[in-house]
């Protein structure tokens, strides 16, 4: 089986705090492809603090080919490094609304059953998953990896629910809200 890992956000904008999460599980972790999965509106978010969806998706694009281009040395300089690089996913770009992970996450079982798919989301996130839609089952459907965030303790959560921690990442201490913010 293929292991792919899901990294899934708004990305509004994409920054160096994501774009590090995904080289750190590309070098690091166990995972034959990393896949980006752009989501035109997180249910938890206010539509009209988002850009424009297919303007965020083409943003997307561009910056991974860039990304790719100069993640390519240290791949190749990693024997453990099976994946060589991210994959935007638009996946809910094609499904109905309201999008929520675990549907998203069934979706793609049923189309690539040959496939292991592993989700990976920082500690703010994971923190909270067990009350997303269907939180619970994804925690018990799917292997989770934690990348570390600045405040938050998750390692008995993580224990709890049989996650991956990855505690000898480095931090990024920046969100997307901190750069619109900054930007206002």
């Amino acid at each position: 089986m293929k292991r792919t890992a899901l990294y899934f956000g708004s990305f509004n904008p994409l920054h160096y705090g994501h774009l590090g999460v995904a080289e750190y599980v590309i070098l690091n972790c166990d995972i034959d492809r990393f896949e980006m999965v752009l989501s035109p509106h997180n249910p938890f978010k206010d539509k009209q603090m988002l850009q424009d969806p297919q303007e965020r998706l083409k943003s997307l694009r561009k910056a991974i080919r860039a990304f790719n281009k100069q993640l390519k040395p240290k791949v190749e300089a990693n024997p453990k490094a099976r994946c060589k690089g991210v994959i935007v996913n638009d996946i809910e770009f094609h499904l109905e609304e309201p999008l929520y992970t675990f549907n998203t996450m069934k979706e793609l079982q049923k189309r690539n059953p040959d496939t292991e798919y592993v989700i990976v989301v920082g500690a703010d996130s994971f923190k909270i998953m067990p009350k997303w839609y269907l939180g619970e089952d994804i925690l018990k459907e799917f292997k989770v990896i934690v990348y570390p965030r600045k405040g938050y303790r998750v390692k008995t959560l993580c224990r709890k629910y049989k996650a991956l921690y990855l505690e000898d990442a480095p931090l990024n201490d920046i969100s997307s809200t901190q750069i619109r913010n900054s930007q206002l």
